[in-house]
């Protein structure tokens, strides 16, 4: 999905960030809006890439996280592309991160958006933050998305593999681990606050 497509994000120009992918109020509150047929499920999820990722699960919701993103800059000055993409290039590491209210610490990286040049996701192992594979993060949005349609037990083996394969196309699980990957993040998902 390109960032078009996502008007649901609601982002401030001009900030990138696949909230999808990286927000896990953002994904709690997709599962308990989602309403499309749930075949859809799988290419909703594309943009959410084949990598691992680090999904911030803490208490700052989205519209939070971009005002302090954005005052950060404005008080740095680098709100103009121009100034932003320098501070980036002059980093030996080619990017830059900042602490939010909560700890959390976030990366600033160049967009590859025309208007969104400044791309940001939780960093690596950094406060409120779970590192996930792609598949992993899939997998529990779809559980949740089809549990919640189908009033079914979303910690059930079963359902989620009923839901992996049905939804995924991928192969069932032997067993889930309620303190550990999917089912850990399934557990996550479904307590925590829509933002």
């Amino acid at each position: 999905m390109s960032i078009g497509d996502n008007k649901i994000y609601n982002l401030p120009k001009p900030l990138l960030l696949n909230c999808l992918k990286h927000h896990a109020g953002y994904v709690a509150g997709f599962i308990r809006n989602f309403d499309s047929p749930l075949s859809s499920v799988g290419a909703k999820l594309a943009c959410i890439g084949k990598s691992q990722m680090d999904l911030y699960i803490g208490s700052l919701s989205t519209p939070d996280i971009f005002r302090e993103i954005t005052c950060y800059l404005k008080r740095k000055r680098l709100l103009e592309e121009a100034a932003y993409i320098h501070w980036i290039n002059s980093s030996s590491s080619l990017y830059r991160k900042t602490l939010l209210s909560d700890g959390a610490v976030w990366i600033f990286l160049p967009g590859k958006v025309a208007g969104r040049y400044v791309h940001i996701h939780p960093g690596r192992y950094s406060p409120f933050t779970m590192r996930v594979r792609s598949e992993t993060l899939k997998t529990a949005i779809a559980v949740l998305c089809y549990s919640k349609r189908y009033d079914k037990d979303h910690t059930d083996p079963e359902v989620i593999n009923e839901a992996r394969t049905k939804l995924l196309d991928l192969s069932p699980v032997r067993s889930v681990n309620a303190q550990k990957g999917t089912g850990k993040l399934i557990r996550i998902l479904s307590h925590i606050n829509p933002a």
